[in-house]
C-alpha cells in the first residue's frame, strides 16, 4: 500500500472584526452627518459593530458584507442616504479591487446621498504610505474619480487617532429652474399677496423651528415659472398673507396640508380652496402597486423622476441669513408642486370638441 500525504486542512480565512464601533462613526453622528431620519448601509460590515451601534441608538440602518461568516449576505433593497465604508481599504488589497467595490457601493446610493469612506491610518493603506493626509486624500479621491459624485470633503473628525474620512455627495438632485425672490420687508410681501390674488392656483410651504410650539420661519409661495420665499422672522404683519390664503378664490397647493394649517393657524390664519398633492398621490395610485410611500421626495421620482435633496429639512430656519442651500431647498418645495398639479389635475377637455369643420 502506497503511504499517501497527510490531507492539509484548508487554511481558513480570518476577516478583522471589531467589537466596538469606529470612532469616526460616533464622530460622524456628533457632528450630525449622520442622522436617525436617514437610511444608512454599512457597506462590507464585519460582524456588524458599527451596525449595531447605530440601530441601538435608533438610526435605520442595514448591513451587507460578502464573507457569509460576518452573517450580512443578503444585500439590502433600495437605495440610502448614507453608505458606509468604514475601515476596508486595507481589507481590499489591490487598486483595482477597491474601485470595484466602491462602485458596487455607490449604486445603492440616491441622487443626492453621501459615500463616505474612512481609514484608520492616513499614513498607509495597504501597500500605499503617505507623508501627510493632503497625499492620502489625493489617493482616496482617485479611488472614486470613475464614479458621479460632486462635493467632496475631508471633514475634520477630532478624534485622538490618525483617522481619515472622505464625504463624496452623489450627483443628480433636482435644482430649483425658476427664478426665485425673496421678500424680507413689509412692503414686498403685501405688493407679493396682493398680486398673487389674481392666480387661479398658487403653491404653498412652510419651514419651521423643529420644537413645538412651531416658529413661522419661512412661507414659500410658487407659481409656474416663479418662486417666493417670505421671511416670516424679520416680518411682523402677516394680514396680507391672511388675506390671500383665505381667498377662496386662489387655489393653494399643498403637500399634507395638515402640516401648513396647524402651523398658520396658530398665527390666525386659514387656508381656504386646499387641493393636497399627498391625498392627491394616494388616490392617483390607490389600485396600483407602488415602491416607497408618499412623502414628498418619493413622489417626485415616482411622478416627475426628479430626486430632492431633504437635508436642509432639519437644518436652522432661525438663522440669518439663510444659506444658498436652505433658499434653494425652500424654492423646490414650491416649485415641484407646480409641476406635480398638471398630472394629479389634468386639464378636462373642451366641452365643445368640433372634430371636423362643416363643410360648404
Amino acid at each position: 500500500m502506497t503511504d499517501q500525504a497527510p490531507i492539509t486542512p484548508p487554511i481558513k480565512k480570518k476577516v478583522r472584526n471589531r467589537n466596538t464601533a469606529a470612532p469616526v462613526i460616533q464622530r460622524l453622528v456628533e457632528n450630525g452627518t449622520l442622522q436617525a431620519n436617514q437610511r444608512i448601509l454599512a457597506y462590507f460590515c464585519g460582524k456588524g459593530a458599527d451596525l449595531n451601534w447605530l440601530a441601538i441608538r435608533k438610526f435605520k440602518v442595514s448591513g451587507f458584507d460578502p464573507y457569509p461568516p460576518c452573517g450580512y449576505t443578503d444585500m439590502p433593497t433600495g437605495h440610502f442616504d448614507q453608505v458606509l465604508l468604514t475601515y476596508q481599504m486595507t481589507r481590499l488589497k489591490t487598486d483595482e479591487k477597491r474601485k470595484e467595490v466602491i462602485q458596487d457601493a455607490y449604486e445603492k446610493i440616491r441622487p443626492g446621498g453621501n459615500f463616505i469612506l474612512s481609514c484608520r491610518n492616513f499614513k498607509s493603506i495597504g501597500e500605499q504610505t503617505f507623508t501627510d493626509r493632503d497625499a492620502c486624500a489625493d489617493y482616496l479621491s482617485s479611488l472614486i474619480a470613475h464614479c458621479e459624485f460632486e462635493n467632496i470633503e475631508f471633514p475634520e473628525l477630532n478624534t485622538d487617532g490618525p483617522e481619515i474620512c472622505m464625504l463624496a455627495r452623489r450627483t443628480g438632485v433636482y435644482h430649483s429652474q425658476w427664478p426665485v425672490d425673496y421678500i424680507e420687508t413689509q412692503g414686498e410681501m403685501d405688493f407679493l399677496c396682493n398680486t398673487l390674488m389674481s392666480q387661479e392656483s398658487i403653491a404653498l410651504d412652510v419651514e419651521t423651528t423643529l420644537d413645538e410650539p412651531r416658529q413661522l420661519c419661512t412661507v414659500q409661495l410658487g407659481i409656474h415659472g416663479r418662486n417666493y420665499i417670505i421671511d416670516a422672522i424679520t416680518i411682523e404683519n402677516l394680514d396680507a398673507l391672511k388675506r390671500l390664503m383665505e381667498n377662496d378664490q386662489v387655489e393653494k397647493v399643498i403637500h399634507n396640508a395638515f402640516f401648513e394649517e396647524q402651523v398658520l393657524g396658530r398665527y390666525g390664519i386659514k387656508i381656504y380652496n386646499i387641493f393636497d398633492t399627498l391625498h392627491a398621490s394616494r388616490k392617483f395610485r390607490k389600485k396600483q402597486a407602488i415602491e416607497g410611500g408618499h412623502k414628498l421626495g418619493e413622489v417626485c421620482e415616482r411622478e416627475l423622476n426628479i430626486h430632492l435633496d431633504k437635508t436642509m429639512q432639519i437644518s436652522d430656519w432661525t438663522q440669518r441669513p439663510l444659506s444658498a442651500q436652505q433658499l434653494e431647498y425652500a424654492a423646490i418645495d414650491v416649485e415641484v408642486l407646480v409641476l406635480l398639479t398638471p398630472i394629479f389635475k389634468p386639464e378636462a377637455p373642451p366641452e365643445n370638441l368640433t372634430l371636423f369643420d362643416d363643410a360648404e
